[in-house]
């Protein structure tokens, strides 16, 4: 036996089987997706705590089924909340330090405003089940974190010039301006549309790095 032939993994040689795919994992993992795909639509077409017959009925199976494949509703909204941010991350691209400084802020602005308006819908249901859910406290505390890191490597060769203490609140600050609980306040207690909350959110984070730096590019910037 050559030695290319022993390396190769059985069933894989030309002529050979092919692996057996089992079925029935298969068709358990579409129908958790299913279970998932619903409540997410049901969320975003206004229900912030879906029923489960709700579910049951929208992804086309038994409320028997639902807890089949998740030991209560609490595990299926945490698989919820992990597909929602799996969705997201695509918009959440570095931002490259080296552009000039209007840029960086268009593209955080960009990116903060367009992850903000998609989670729009789930607000409401995060703030009802993240008490008592570990792994959604924990899911929105990584995407604070996250987006702490994007906001900081953005804008590092304004903050490296700040003492530790005024970068800390600096970046502080920038977060919850582009929070999206404050966008959910600009868009839903003001009820300004989206372009008048873009409008405002991108005032409100240009003026903290204008105030907390002293350069003169920074200050050209906001007004415009």
């Amino acid at each position: 036996m050559s030695d290319a032939t022993a390396a190769t993994p059985q069933g894989a040689i030309a002529g050979g089987p092919r692996p057996k795919i089992d079925g029935r994992v298969l068709r358990a993992a579409r129908t958790r997706e299913r279970i998932v795909n619903a409540t997410i639509d049901l969320i975003r077409g206004g229900e912030s705590t879906p029923r489960v017959i709700d579910i049951a009925r929208t992804a086309g199976v038994s409320t028997r089924s639902i807890f089949q494949h998740f030991d209560d509703t609490e595990a299926l909204f945490a698989a919820v909340a992990q597909q929602v941010v799996e969705s997201l991350m695509p918009l959440a691209k570095p931002i490259e330090s080296t552009l000039p400084w209007e840029e960086r802020l268009d593209a955080l602005m960009r990116m903060r405003i367009q992850i903000n308006e998609a989670l729009l819908p789930f607000r409401r249901a995060v703030a009802l089940h993240q008490p008592r859910s570990p792994k959604i406290a924990a899911g929105v505390t990584a995407g604070r974190l996250f987006a702490r890191e994007r906001a900081e490597s953005a804008f590092a060769p304004e903050l490296m010039r700040m003492p530790e203490a005024e970068r800390k609140q600096t970046v502080d600050a920038l977060l919850a301006a582009s929070d999206w609980q404050m966008w959910f306040g600009l868009r839903m207690t003001y009820g300004l549309d989206l372009d008048a909350a873009a409008a405002t959110m991108r005032r409100m984070v240009g003026s903290i790095l204008m105030q907390a730096t002293s350069s003169r590019e920074l200050s050209s910037v906001v007004a415009a």
